[in-house]
This record gives C-alpha cells, structure tokens and sequence, in this order.
C-alpha cells in the first residue's frame, strides 16, 4: 500500500522540531565557547560520634580522571566498628569527572543487587547493596548536586540537566558526585549516617 501522508499535526511537530534544533544551533554559533562555573563549596568535615580520617586518592583515580578534578576522601568509623568511606568528587571541564558508579564497581569484583532510593536528611540516595562470594554484604550509597544546589539521586536526571545546561545556557556545570561505602547492609543505619553526614559535610 502507498505511504500515507503525514498529517497537519505531524508536519507541525516535525517543523517545531527543526525549528528548535536551529535555534539552538544559532545560539552555539554566538557563544562559541561555554563558561565554566565555580566549583560548589562543600567539604568532607567532622561528625559527632564518629572518629573520621582524611584519605588521599587512589593511584586509579589519579591517573584515570582529568587533571581539574576534585578528590576528597573521609573514613568515618563508629564506636561499634562500624564504618563509611565517603568519597566526594567534583568534576571540571571534562564530562569524564563524574560517571555513573554502576559502571566500575562490577569491574571491582562486586554483585550489585536491590537497587532503591531512599531519602535521608533532605536529600535523595541510590543505594545498592554489593556482594562478593567470600565476603557480608556492603551497603553503596551515592547521589549528585552541582554549583547550584540542583540535586538527584538519577544518572539519567543529571545527564540531562547537563547536556541543556551545556547546549542552551552554553555553561558547563560542576558537578559533584558523593559516593558512601559501608560496611553494612541495612538501610535504617545506613541512613541515619547519610543524614549525619549531611550536617556534618558542608554541601
């Protein structure tokens, strides 16, 4: 059978559609180069109750990520062993400073499983809990906010904001992923050290 024609409302879509793509297209010719915002000011700092040490950056993080990002790294340890490695990175110029943590952690030998999210001190988390064959589970936490104070537990979410940030406001964004180790598994601790750590962190 011979193609139908394209109706009234598709050839408005359609037109909508190019329209935009060349007004963006436009808008890129006039700003050649996007604007690199300030990094947010945030800090990986004391919590009461928990014994903390400063960590430097592993060789893998120094030799794989640009030269412009941030590493911050904590270890924060309870009165009953239990602890969190909390790593904070802040991306630069390269869209490569931050990934999506789902990504590596298969590479590090671990099963990830249950992923949820939960909300703890005002913020959204995506927690996982990751398994080896000779090992308890671990709990893995993390979420993302940039410069300013946008904030989503979703990959996909922040991708987004990225590219329109990027294409429409022809800025380029600092973004800063918070990643948590912990030694266990069970939400209810893990959140209550999430929320603690959003007082005692500066973000």
């Amino acid at each position: 059978p011979a193609p139908r024609p394209m109706s009234a409302a598709g050839w408005a879509v359609t037109s909508l559609a190019v329209a935009t793509v060349v007004a963006v297209m436009a808008l890129q010719r006039r700003v050649v180069e996007p604007v690199l915002c300030e990094p947010p000011d945030v800090r990986l700092g004391e919590i009461p109750g928990y014994t903390s040490e400063a960590l430097p950056p592993g060789e893998a993080e120094l030799h794989t990520l640009p030269s412009d990002t941030v590493i911050d790294k904590r270890l924060y340890t309870a009165p009953d062993g239990t602890w969190h490695l909390v790593t904070l990175v802040v991306g630069g110029r390269s869209k490569s400073s931050i990934h999506r943590p789902e990504i590596c952690l298969p590479s590090q030998g671990y099963q990830m499983t249950a992923p949820r999210v939960v909300t703890a001190g005002g913020v959204s988390w995506r927690l996982i809990t990751l398994a080896r064959k000779t090992e308890a589970p671990l709990g893995f936490a993390y979420t993302f906010f940039n410069q300013d104070g946008f904030r989503t537990s979703s990959h996909v979410v922040r991708i987004f904001r990225d590219v329109w940030d990027r294409s429409l406001l022809r800025r380029i964004d600092r973004w800063a992923m918070l990643t948590v180790n912990s030694s266990t598994a069970d939400d209810r601790r893990t959140s209550a050290f999430l929320g603690e750590l959003r007082g005692g962190a500066r973000w």
